[in-house]
């Protein structure tokens, strides 16, 4: 059995009539799935017990990319470069990681995600790297193909994500305007920008619980190394998939011989 990996996803509209949609990166799903994993997309429900019977059944949680988080979820005034801004989907997403760290659920938050993650647990952001974050390294490179590499990013030795990658130093892309400032409780470092800025953050206290700044996947194909990451947590998924059966097959009354 594959595990199920849900990824939150967008509400817009779509068109000159402006249908209502969700929607979300295709690379995600194809990056779980090519890891195998079965993604599972989440859109924003009315009813929270829609949701909450959703919730037992996923071995995992991959946070994805997007726009900011609001700045009042880490109690800060909004900065003027602050611009597009999703409460609901902050919502979505807090519950989620909510969640999958009471049950420890395996998590793997990518660029928002990350600092999505790092808000959950408590932690702040810096809200314009540009203004607030003197540095002579370019994080936010849109004007570039999503998977260029722009700059190099330091792994502590004998972090978890150092074991998953199995490089100290690893080139990037940078496709990010904010970054963690504060850490959350139960984070810690796992790799930087040659300018400081945190780029890996990871937790001791959960089974799988990492996340990157940068967009992996924009890079597995072509960069193997980020294929470690994506099997890493899908192997994590399969972990949980595997002790919640053997937990459900116990809680089964035994046949009648």
């Amino acid at each position: 059995m594959r595990p199920l990996v849900g990824i939150p996803c967008r509400a817009g509209v779509r068109g000159q009539a402006k249908r209502p949609v969700y929607h979300g990166n295709q690379a995600y799903v194809h990056a779980v799935e090519n890891a195998g994993g079965v993604p599972i997309l989440i859109p924003f429900m009315e009813d929270p017990a829609s949701l909450h019977a959703l919730l037992p059944r996923l071995d995992g949680i991959l946070l994805p990319g997007g726009i900011d988080v609001h700045p009042y979820r880490y109690n800060a005034e909004v900065h003027e470069a602050v611009h597009e801004v999703d409460p609901q989907l902050d919502e979505l997403e807090l519950t989620l990681a909510d969640w999958a760290w009471q049950n420890d659920v395996p998590v793997l938050g990518i660029c928002r995600g990350m600092q999505l993650l790092n808000v959950s647990r408590g932690g702040t952001l810096y809200q314009d790297l540009p203004s607030q974050y003197a540095s002579d390294i370019s994080h936010s490179n849109w004007e570039q193909s999503r998977g260029a590499l722009v700059h190099e990013i330091n792994v502590i030795p004998e972090s978890r994500m150092h074991q998953i990658l199995g490089e100290a130093a690893i080139a990037v892309n940078s496709l990010h305007h904010q970054s963690v400032n504060d850490l959350g409780e139960g984070l810690v470092v796992s790799g930087t920008a040659p300018d400081g800025v945190i780029e890996l953050i990871e937790s001791p206290e959960r089974s799988f619980v990492l996340a990157v700044q940068c967009h992996p996947e924009e890079m597995y194909r072509e960069y193997p190394i980020w294929s470690r990451l994506f099997i890493a947590f899908v192997n994590a998924c399969v972990e949980r998939m595997s002790q919640q059966l053997a937990t459900i097959e116990v809680m089964l009354p035994s046949k009648a011989s």
